[in-house]
This record gives structure tokens, sequence and C-alpha cells, in this order.
């Protein structure tokens, strides 16, 4: 049986602080972005050594990861360390082909409008992912951790948090305290914030 490979693109833009997601292609016909989740977990990760030189970056980055965590109330990410192995993905970073790693990064050279704060792309077989990249725009004005006096930045926590769910397999959703909400949720802190627990149960299991 052939498999053809599904490329999910995420957004997120700032400015407004809002979030957009385009669609995929499965054989080169339109598909839905979220559709399919992982066969099995935890998911290999690596971060690259730009989101690890700063301490409060690499500690959003683990705190987006736990809150999925306790969420899902199973360990999701088998965290790998910094990523070295050059380039995380293959084809142009305007529209990569594949992953060679699973690997959050802030990509140099932003591809994308200056308004686009991340994108996250997956790559299934069938409605499985295979692979998945998170790339972060440098250029975005981020605020780390609860963002104290933050009211004028993306919150990186939130950001990483939202695009870690499209990692997972999850779309967009209506509900305004949802971290999948199109709006980013102002930081402070997500033991708050809500997730739809039935699609994320049906991703996980």
């Amino acid at each position: 049986m052939s498999h053809g490979w599904h490329q999910g693109i995420f957004l997120a833009v700032v400015v407004v602080v809002t979030t957009g997601c385009g669609p995929g292609s499965v054989n080169g016909s339109p598909g839905s972005a979220g559709s399919g989740g992982w066969s099995s977990f935890p998911v290999p990760i690596y971060a690259d050594a730009s989101i690890l030189s700063n301490s409060q970056t690499q500690q959003d980055f683990m705190d987006a990861m736990a809150f999925w965590e306790g969420k899902a109330g199973k360990k999701l990410f088998d965290y790998k360390g910094q990523w070295a192995g050059g380039t995380p993905y293959q084809g142009d970073a305007s529209n990569p082909t594949g992953a060679n790693a699973n690997v959050i990064f802030f990509q140099n050279g932003w591809p994308f409008g200056p308004t686009i704060a991340a994108r996250t792309t997956t790559f299934t077989s069938g409605s499985t992912i295979q692979s998945g990249i998170i790339m972060v725009n440098p250029g975005v004005n981020f605020c780390e951790g609860d963002c104290p006096n933050g009211q004028y930045k993306t919150s990186e926590r939130n950001t990483f948090a939202h695009e870690i769910g499209h990692f997972l397999g999850l779309s967009h959703v209506n509900d305004t305290s949802n971290i999948m909400n199109p709006v980013v949720i102002p930081a402070q802190t997500l033991t708050d914030v809500k997730v739809d627990t039935v699609a994320l149960n049906s991703l996980i299991h």
C-alpha cells in the first residue's frame, strides 16, 4: 500500500497578537491542517542552539511541553536536547518538503512576512504524523516567562505552547480561553488555560 505525505502548515501571527494556519496537501489535493496525530508517544523532539542559548527561552519551551503533558496526563515528548545535525528541514525554508528531525528553532533569514511569529509544519503518511518542525521568527518582539510589563509584546511561552499544540495535530478553536484559539492568550501562567481534552485525547490514545 502506498502512502502519500501530508504537509500541515500552521502560522502564528503578531501585531494584533493573533495566530493563523494554512492548509496542507495530500497527494497534491487540499487537506485540512491538524487532521492526524502521532502513532506513538513519547515523540522525540530537539531544540537548536538558538532556543537553548537563552535560559528563559529554553524554560519557556520546557514549560510549553509540560503544559501539554499535564493536560494529557502522560509523557508526550522525549526531549533529546540540542539539535546539532544542520538544517532541520529539507527543501526551502519557505516551503519545506520534509523534516530531518523534530526540531524547534529560530529561523534566521525569516522567509515569511514580519507579522508571522511562528510556523509549524508536520509531515504525515496517511493521517499519521511522521515528523514536524517548529520555526520561530527571531524578529518578533517576544516577552519571556510571565511577561511582566510585556503588554505590547507577544508571549514567547504561549506562542511555543500554541505551536506545540499544532505539532501534536490540533487545529484552531473558537474558545478564547483555549491555547489553540487564534488570538494569543496574554501571558501570566498556563495553569488556567484550557484545551479541548476530547480532541487531545483522540490524538494521543
